[in-house]
């Protein structure tokens, strides 16, 4: 499950009012590792991975932590897309095309990750 918002984050979740990182984090957080390596390669854009509380803010409640607790969906992650605080959700019409390369890299990396871990 992938959940899109702008800015230049990605991220999972840490499931709930913890701040203990459930048991697949590792698991999790390699596959953010890979979609953040193959994002940055097309065009450069800096952006980090983590969960949500370390790499923006404490939140709850919201869909990835959901979609971790109460559908079991062990690849839960949000990804915020590439303005860093300039445009907000309203990217110029000269970014939507980088956007949706780099963010389909980073995709394609991250399904080919979880496919190795599923189906491995």
């Amino acid at each position: 499950y992938i959940n899109f918002h702008s800015y230049s984050q990605l991220w999972m979740s840490p499931w709930g009012y913890t701040t203990s990182k459930p048991a697949q984090f590792k698991l999790q957080d390699d596959g953010s590792a890979k979609a953040v390596k193959a994002l940055g390669a097309v065009f450069g854009t800096n952006y980090v991975h983590g969960n949500i509380g370390s790499t923006i803010y404490i939140a709850s409640g919201n869909t990835v932590d959901w979609t971790f607790g109460t559908a079991n969906i062990t690849f839960s992650y949000a990804v915020e897309l590439r303005d860093t605080g300039e445009y907000g959700f309203l990217l110029p019409e000269d970014q939507i095309v980088p956007t949706g390369k780099e963010t389909l890299a980073g995709e394609l990396a991250l399904l080919e990750y979880i496919e190795g871990k599923v189906y491995a």
